[in-house]
């Protein structure tokens, strides 16, 4: 017989529990691929008590994005064995489907085929270059034909077609990725020299993507130099709505540039500044990409000396990736994050709140998109020397870390007795602080703090040793930039940790505790069970056999193995 718990007041599973709507709803919300950020699309339907299905684009898929992977959050899993027509049946047999929805970078092509012969709201599948959604050559191909600013490019079957491309530019450093924007780790390379550039054209055709499939060719681009911005937004019927801002900011290197930081912007308004040309041109990008439901994340450089001319890099036609969501949410409010704006615009009966915030954009001038309560920043950290370690990161400033007044995650990537080299890209950085502070000045004090700690000696300390990149693809020339697969596994180890007890794969009983992360504070062992007097929460069924509901709970000595809230 099902007993009633209620969780302790104040645990992580209480404020969860608590945030859920009350009514339930018959139709079903189908995320596509619902990897990486895709897992706070999930925990703000579950709040909203829809039911889901998963549908998964292939089987195939990239670690990284696969160890986000929590089947317990859904109602059904569906595979998608390439017959689009057996999909679509499956899905049917499910009942009454509300919307479809893209959960990460490699479902955005089957998302709008879905949504496309389901009659839901979604972007065409059919419309002008098709594939410009997540395939880049044809991303920046649509935007010369639109008369947008766009990269010079070219795809290289072979590293003489990428040398070139090279000698036409007639300038280095040359940007070589794969086609696809669900690329794989190590997906960009800044190549400084012709050895440099026969290296990443060899690596990308010899490499597969995030969804398995292999690439018959690399895609060789211009690089362009100046600051580089992230817009992430949400459109409805092709009007589009800013939901967050960041910018990048890079230190100069032999071989391009390394990320110093990334950080939260505020936005402005005012008619004539940068930001509202940065999102005159977005948009303008989005329409011609054929954006029209959904969310977006644009990356945009804009050139040294020639701010009105920004450029696309890439669009991914879905939410921004790993934590971002949930430190927007932190910065700007839950009611501006991405997820949120999903579920109002597929969800909600007309949009939800969407159409009014777009109505305000568009009628009251110097509306503000958002307002940020509190300011971020994730410090990527910088290496000085070379050597190997004689003490941790962790030993030597771990505590020293955590005790600055904005500190809010850490992720380390390097150990005593590894060998590190000086930081000159992603690959080689020891790994992130993520700052989270009332103020930008009290953001930018403990960064600098950072800085100066990291040039002391005090961070690294190393002894004297062939100087070899922890976690990096291999180089001959030392001079080509790229992002490694360790970075990206870390990143997203970290977004797990925001995720609540609704979503997270520590709080499913399908994974062992070998494949799960740690319990999230406030959760592992204080769960106890204890007998509620019939008031709140309905029925939690211990016998596992449940399915529905949260989709699982594990916790404490008493086996708790399943809840369901129906």
């Amino acid at each position: 017989m099902p007993c009633l718990l209620e969780p302790p007041k104040g645990s992580m599973l209480f404020a969860a529990l608590a945030g859920i709507e009350d009514e339930e709803h018959e139709e079903t919300v189908v995320i596509v691929d619902p990897y990486t950020s895709g897992r706070f699309l999930v925990e703000e339907f579950r709040r909203r008590r829809w039911p889901l299905v998963a549908v998964r684009s292939s089987l195939s898929i990239d670690e990284a994005l696969l160890s986000t992977w929590n089947a317990a959050s859904f109602e059904r899993t569906v595979v998608h064995h390439g017959d689009l027509a057996e999909t679509i049946a499956s899905l049917r047999n499910v009942g009454s489907i509300r919307a479809v929805i893209a959960g990460s970078e490699p479902g955005v092509a089957l998302a709008d085929e879905l949504s496309a012969a389901l009659g839901l709201r979604g972007n065409d599948p059919t419309g002008p270059r098709p594939r410009c959604r997540w395939d880049k050559y044809e991303m920046h191909e649509r935007l010369s034909e639109c008369g947008l600013r766009a990269l010079r490019q070219r795809v290289c079957s072979s590293a003489e077609e990428a040398a070139a491309f090279a000698a036409e530019v007639d300038t280095w450093p040359i940007v070589v990725k794969s086609r696809t924007s669900n690329g794989f780790s190590g997906c960009v390379h800044l190549c400084g020299d012709r050895e440099a550039l026969d290296e990443a054209v060899a690596f990308v055709r010899s490499a597969k993507d995030l969804a398995g499939r292999a690439n018959d060719a690399a895609l060789a681009q211009e690089y362009l130099e100046g600051r580089e911005y992230v817009v992430d937004c949400v459109s409805f019927g092709g009007e589009h709505f800013v939901s967050a801002t960041w910018a990048y900011c890079k230190t100069p290197t032999e071989c391009g540039f390394i990320y110093d930081n990334t950080r939260t912007l505020p936005y402005d308004s005012a008619p004539d500044s940068l930001q509202q040309r940065l999102y005159r041109y977005v948009f303008e990008c989005l329409t011609a990409l054929g954006v029209r439901n959904g969310a977006s994340h644009c990356e945009v450089v804009v050139p040294e000396g020639d701010q009105d001319s920004p450029c696309l890099v890439r669009l991914g036609a879905r939410m921004h990736g790993s934590m971002g969501p949930a430190l927007w949410s932190k910065c700007a409010g839950r009611e501006q994050a991405q997820p949120y704006l999903l579920a109002e615009l597929f969800a909600e009966e007309a949009g939800g709140s969407l159409p009014r915030r777009l109505r305000d954009m568009r009628e009251r001038p110097g509306a503000q998109a958002y307002k940020l309560t509190r300011w971020s920043v994730q410090v990527d950290l910088q290496c000085p020397t070379g050597g190997i370690l004689s003490q941790s990161v962790e030993a030597s400033s771990g505590d020293w870390l955590r005790a600055m007044p904005s500190f809010w995650a850490m992720r380390l990537f390097v150990e005593d007795g590894d060998r590190v080299a000086p930081t000159r890209s992603l690959s080689t950085s020891p790994g992130f602080v993520v700052l989270l502070g009332y103020s930008e000045a009290e953001v930018d004090r403990d960064l600098a703090k950072i800085r100066e700690r990291e040039k002391s000696g005090l961070m690294y300390i190393v002894r004297p040793g062939s100087e070899n990149v922890v976690g990096a693809t291999p180089s001959g020339s030392g001079r080509r930039n790229s992002i490694s697969a360790a970075r990206m596994r870390e990143l997203e180890a970290e977004a797990e940790k925001l995720i609540s007890p609704l979503a997270s794969r520590a709080c499913s009983p399908v994974l062992s505790p070998q494949q799960a992360p740690a319990m999230p504070p406030g959760i592992g062992d204080s769960l106890v069970e204890f007998t509620l007097n019939g008031d709140g929460l309905d029925d939690f069924d211990l016998d596992g056999g449940g399915g529905g509901g949260l989709g699982g709970f594990v916790g404490g000595a008493g086996g708790l193995d399943d809840f369901s809230l129906e």
